[in-house]
């Protein structure tokens, strides 16, 4: 059986999860914990040179460039089949 990952979008934060060992373990974002725990923010941003952001660094730059950042957007909650490498 293919890995299994969960992914909620959700409108202010969104988290992933993993079966792992059985049990559903929380993907921490790379920038480690933020305002949302091990959530991150539902933020995703496009810089001025067309560089993509998601999430943390998405917010943090949203007042500088509020033209290239969507904020607000929900698609539910997601589950993928991944098949092994």
């Amino acid at each position: 059986m293919g890995k299994i990952i969960g992914i909620d979008l959700g409108t202010s934060n969104s988290a992933a999860a993993s079966l792992i060992g059985g049990k559903p373990v929380i993907i921490q974002a790379a920038e480690g914990a933020s305002i949302g725990g091990k959530a991150f923010p539902s933020v995703v941003a496009f810089s001025q040179d067309g560089q993509l952001m998601v999430g943390e660094p998405a917010r943090r730059q949203m007042l500088s460039n509020p033209e290239g950042t969507v904020i607000a957007a929900s698609a539910g909650c997601l589950l993928f089949l991944l098949s092994p490498l």
